[in-house]
């Protein structure tokens, strides 16, 4: 009876790491290859729907609606005001099945555009905004965002939503499949060594 318990255990733990993952929980980085669990969200290169900047900025689709606003990522020791991202979510007709999210970042000579976000940040914020301070060191960091009700990127339907923003390298995270084969794999091998 033991060994069931610890199985049911094991089995609902894994089961709650994997639909949280694949309820509300997306990665974005500046090349727009990201998404939820491991399957990419569509992202295009087009002309900027808010009229920040000239030109084509990277747009991630969301298959939900959320609160319009801006999130303003702040580098490691630098003051809150001066960030180098902006993630832009979108959705000026308050579709409540489909937004934006457009994610502008700041280059210079020192850190030149390599990536399709890096089109500069754009001069006026909207009204809804937030600052979070980025994670890990220039060239490798990022930032966790859970998009609470009424706050930027927040889904219009209630479901609780994270964002994991990558700004300057993608670093790959383990896929939900992942997860859960491994889990599998550690039941399967803790069964095979109790029989034996």
């Amino acid at each position: 009876m033991k060994k069931q318990i610890k199985s049911l255990v094991l089995i609902s733990f894994l089961a709650g790491m994997v639909s949280r993952t694949v309820l509300g929980q997306f990665t974005i980085d500046e090349f727009g290859v990201q998404g939820n669990n491991g399957v990419n969200l569509p992202s295009i290169l087009a002309p900027d729907p808010s009229g920040a900047i000239a030109g084509n900025v990277l747009i991630y689709l969301l298959p939900f609606g959320v609160t319009p606003g801006d999130v303003l990522l702040t580098e490691p020791g630098q003051p809150a005001p001066a960030f180098s991202d902006v993630l832009r979510f979108w959705n000026p007709a308050g579709n409540p099945n489909q937004s934006e999210l457009i994610f502008y970042s700041d280059f210079s000579s020192a850190d030149p555009a390599d990536a399709p976000a890096d089109v500069g940040l754009p001069a006026q914020l909207q009204v809804n905004t937030i600052n979070i301070n980025e994670v890990g060191p220039e060239g490798n960091n990022g930032a966790l965002y859970a998009a609470n009700p009424g706050m930027p990127g927040a889904d219009f339907s209630g479901v609780p939503t994270q964002y994991n923003i990558i700004s300057d390298a993608a670093v790959p995270e383990p896929g939900t499949a992942a997860l859960l084969v491994g889990g599998l794999g550690l039941l399967a091998g803790i069964k095979r060594y109790r029989q034996k």
